[in-house]
């Protein structure tokens, strides 16, 4: 570890840049981890009339595989200015809604895969749970919410869990659970592609995401993939179970890189377990189901009570 990371670990909070506009104050780059040679950094949006709740924010980035690699890459978290349209529209909203919202960065593939990137947006919540009461949120009820590859990893965090009594910092025995999640354009089973009404070329563009993410291809069974090993680890359809966190499900049904069914069957496996759950269909919205930001503030605070 440099000298330059070990003060930031040790000065957590004082290594951030503070910034401000007229309802709230954001901090910039907070350490939340320092992994394979890496600081791990959020963003933190702190409204000035805050609600106590506290959300997680992963922009999507097919896992990273869209981004360049240079030394110069934008940062993930640096989105909801890059793309002050979409994830910033939401992130404002809700920081303006009252929420205290922490958006992150984590590892990308394909240099780092599926278990790197889940345990980075897995520590992200540990971390801020460790902190709830430095930052004046209720550290039993965790928001999270994620556009595509984000979403997919929102997901996980409201499905998958294991134990962690081994684990060799306090940080990391803290529970990763959330109990609200709120999903735009998820991947739910990555191992479903390549079917006779999906788009080809939109097909091999996926395949080739989830196979940098995973690390291998699929199972196949009569020409079909198969949900299992590597990819049901990844993958959240794979985790539901009753007691998962409350879910809410936006898609659009001209998705060219997800495909529609991906939602649908989600919301089926939640329903089938007994766990909450709404799903809404976009027309004609592409890559980019538009979210009603009063929906999911009126979601977030019925489950995050």
């Amino acid at each position: 570890m440099t000298p330059a990371v070990f003060y930031c670990l040790t000065m957590l909070f004082s290594c951030s840049v503070l910034a401000q506009s007229n309802n709230y104050k954001k901090e910039d780059n907070i350490v939340y981890g320092v992994t394979s040679g890496t600081v791990l950094l959020m963003d933190v949006y702190r409204p000035l009339k805050a609600n106590g709740k506290g959300l997680l924010y992963i922009p999507g980035s097919g896992f990273g595989f869209t981004y360049p690699l240079q030394y110069d890459q934008p940062q993930l978290k640096d989105d909801v200015d890059l793309d002050s349209a979409y994830t910033g529209a939401w992130v404002h909203s809700l920081v303006n809604k009252g929420y205290t919202l922490f958006v992150i960065n984590h590892r990308f593939t394909p240099v780092f895969k599926y278990k790197d990137i889940i345990n980075d947006c897995r520590r992200a919540v540990r971390f801020i749970r460790s902190h709830a009461e430095k930052f004046n949120i209720d550290a039993s009820h965790i928001g999270a919410m994620g556009h595509s590859s984000g979403a997919c990893l929102a997901a996980l965090l409201g499905t998958s869990d294991e134990s962690f009594e081994e684990a060799p910092e306090k940080t990391d025995t803290t529970g990763f659970r959330v109990q609200a999640v709120v999903t735009l354009a998820a991947p739910f089973d990555l191992s479903d592609y390549k079917k006779q009404q999906d788009t080809a070329i939109d097909n091999d563009f996926a395949i080739s995401i989830m196979s940098a993410y995973v690390g291998e291809q699929p199972e196949t069974k009569d020409g079909s993939f198969l949900l299992s090993g590597k990819y049901a680890e990844a993958s959240p359809l794979a985790h539901v179970s009753t007691g998962d966190a409350p879910t809410l499900i936006y898609y659009s049904d001209n998705d060219p890189v997800i495909p529609p069914r991906h939602a649908i069957t989600m919301y089926e496996a939640l329903k089938k377990n007994q766990v909450p759950a709404k799903i809404v269909e976009r027309k004609g919205q592409n890559h980019g189901p538009v979210p009603d930001m009063n929906e999911v503030d009126q979601w977030f605070k019925t489950w995050l009570k």
